[in-house]
């Protein structure tokens, strides 16, 4: 069962510094959940209350949930034991904004990742928070940059008004962590940038790593497509740096939201999945008593069986099940789902006690 604690603190564990949810069901019993904030605490106390068959295999599945998000592993007689890496939500910095600022800070809200707008010019800053940004900051744009707590899930968008502006932001930008940093620019002008900034003391590794001139090659010209380049190419390298799992932040906190509003939903994660079906382990979706759906875990048939499911858990008082959906056979063609594939899916009925 999800209650409000285990909700509060998984939306503390993606706002603060990150964790491990680990979630064991043994056969016949009720699912059971901890969460560790690393995988050091297996030899604390407070993790007593997990058997000492699972703690070995928690400890063999860590590093496996770290890289991709999840980690899986079923028991003999029925039971499974699943891991899912809680990481710190992602966070786009944008410094700058202009018109491609303003577009690509809108995109990025529309895409869920928080969006912070750095901005030393106030008309412009005011601008920006129409955008829809989580965060606006008016400085200057290196006092603004060292304001910003240092974190490795972020990308660094640059983008000012001018070449001085970008490199007071660079020069910043590189004592920080993160897995992207671009900015926009000519080849001849991020030529240059890249001199400077190695004669300025910086390591030429890092410039390397800089995304100058900054998107994906698609022939874009409005700021409107500038934005969805340089979005694309932070999708891309946010999944090859193996962070491509941050969609349980918006689940999990709009499940605490239905707790606090006192309706009941059921909280369903896609914990297996063969051939080819659409989303992945991990993923996250909530079906509440009034019949309100959030997230998605791949449309069509199978998130039709589970609203079905979850309607069924609430009315019948069910703490959880598995359910299992075959999007192989003739109802997933009718419903056009041509890809096929398998998902097990394990589903918690939220209450709030």
């Amino acid at each position: 069962m999800t209650d409000r604690e285990f909700l509060e603190r998984i939306k503390s564990l993606y706002e603060k510094d990150g964790g491990m949810i680990v979630r064991l069901a043994e056969k016949g019993g009720k699912v059971r959940t901890w969460i560790l904030k690393n995988q050091e605490e297996l030899k604390e106390e407070k993790t007593e209350m997990i058997p000492e068959k699972w703690k070995e295999r928690i400890r063999k599945l860590y590093q496996k949930a770290s890289l991709s998000g999840t980690a899986m592993d079923w028991d003999e007689d029925g039971g499974f034991l699943f891991l899912e890496n809680a990481e710190k939500e992602d966070r786009i910095v944008i410094c700058g904004a202009g018109y491609v600022g303003h577009a690509l800070a809108k995109l990025s809200v529309f895409t869920g990742i928080r969006t912070i707008v750095l901005e030393d010019r106030e008309y412009f800053a005011e601008l920006a928070k129409k955008s829809g940004a989580h965060e606006v900051i008016c400085l200057p744009f290196d006092e603004a940059v060292r304001s910003l707590n240092d974190e490795k899930n972020t990308a660094y968008v640059v983008m000012t008004r001018g070449h001085a502006y970008d490199q007071k932001c660079l020069m910043e930008i590189a004592k920080k962590e993160s897995y992207y940093t671009g900015m926009m620019g000519s080849r001849t002008r991020a030529a240059m940038m890249r001199e400077e900034l190695e004669k300025a003391g910086i390591d030429r590794e890092w410039t390397k790593r800089l995304h100058a001139p900054i998107g994906l090659k698609i022939g874009a010209q409005t700021p409107e497509e500038i934005a969805v380049s340089v979005m694309a190419e932070i999708l891309q390298e946010r999944s090859k740096a193996g962070c491509s799992m941050k969609t349980g932040y918006e689940v999990f906190r709009h499940a605490l939201e239905n707790i606090q509003e006192g309706e009941r939903f059921v909280l369903s994660t896609i914990l297996e999945r063969r051939g080819s079906a659409p989303r992945k382990e991990g993923t996250h979706f909530i079906v509440s008593e009034s019949g309100n759906c959030f997230g998605t875990i791949g449309g069509g048939k199978l998130e039709a069986d589970i609203v079905r499911a979850s309607q069924e858990m609430m009315k019948q008082g069910e703490d959880w099940r598995i359910e299992e959906s075959d999007l192989n056979n003739r109802d997933a063609a009718d419903e056009g789902l041509v890809c096929g594939g398998h998902v097990k899916v394990l589903m918690e009925t939220g209450k709030n006690r």
